[in-house]
């Protein structure tokens, strides 16, 4: 963008997210001076002044990079922003009006969900968003990401916690498998149909920091290391959490380690529970931990 002749061009980034979440370091190697240079080779520039915009559907997606402004669809939604060009304002204000549709359920997620109101999937899935992240608002210490699984007949949301001490320090391609652990608990929401209104259970991980996937893991040196300290700890949990838990179900099936059943009468006392669930699951995630470490040197 040009202002005048004589002053530096303006570039504006903006990262358009329409119901994901941020790739891995997106924003930051975005903003990066590396990305930057491409930028201005490409537009054939020797400098200019940038500015970057995060533009998403709901508030609880936020950048990775503190350069990155915020900006949300539901500020075009104000009365008093217009463009100052007939023809284009009248695509704006029809803009407006598919925003307002969009947003209108998605203002009270509670009463959209189980009051069966007509969403697609990505209203659903800021519907839960918005229930859970105001759940666990006062969680500061959690580590919590969020996205969406798909595939033939499925489409379901991510919720995933973790945290710091729930990671081994460094990359497994640094230390080695043998002292490398990612534990994390999961929870996959179906967002095709009624099934989709509560919470069905949760998952407990013990992966490999950054994760992959067992068939990638077999050949390199120290496999069988982690898969020990893999079955080390999940036999630990497990037993501390059905003192706690009893119809907790130890689980074999690749990285998975555990499945806690949550309350299905309704949505709320779904949440509620798997709250309750997940601040138990905590405690002996934890407890576990420092028992492992003790007892079998993991890292």
């Amino acid at each position: 963008i040009y202002e005048t002749e004589k002053q530096v061009p303006k570039i504006i980034v903006i990262e358009n997210k329409l119901g994901t979440g941020e790739g891995i370091e997106q924003t930051i190697r975005y903003e990066s001076k590396t990305a930057q240079k491409r930028i201005l080779t490409r537009l054939n520039l020797e400098a200019a002044e940038f500015h970057f915009i995060f533009l998403t559907l709901d508030t609880t997606v936020l950048p990775g990079s503190s350069k990155f402004i915020g900006v949300h669809y539901s500020s075009f939604l104000n009365d008093n922003l217009c463009v100052n060009n007939a023809s284009l304002n009248r695509l704006f204000e029809d803009f407006k009006e598919k925003l307002s549709e969009f947003y209108t359920p998605v203002k009270h997620p509670v009463k959209a969900l189980t009051e069966g109101i007509s969403m697609d999937t990505v209203q659903r899935k800021i519907c839960w968003q918005k229930i859970l992240f105001e759940k666990f608002k006062d969680e500061k210490h959690f580590d919590i990401k969020w996205g969406e699984v798909g595939g033939a007949g499925r489409n379901n949301f991510l919720f995933l916690i973790s945290k710091p001490n729930w990671k081994s320090a460094e990359s497994f391609e640094v230390t080695g498998l043998e002292e490398t652990f990612y534990i994390h608990i999961d929870t996959y929401i179906n967002l095709l149909g009624e099934s989709g209104n509560t919470i069905k259970d949760i998952g407990i991980r013990f992966e490999t920091n950054p994760y992959k996937p067992r068939n990638q893991l077999q050949d390199i040196p120290g496999y069988d290391k982690f898969i020990e300290n893999k079955n080390n700890f999940s036999a630990a949990f497990n037993r501390r959490l059905q003192e706690i838990i009893p119809e907790s179900k130890e689980k074999r099936t690749s990285l998975l380690t555990a499945s806690v059943p949550v309350d299905q009468s309704g949505l709320e006392e779904s949440v509620n529970d798997y709250y309750k669930k997940i601040k138990i699951i905590e405690t002996v995630i934890d407890e576990t931990l420092f028992e492992i470490k003790k007892e079998h040197s993991l890292y």
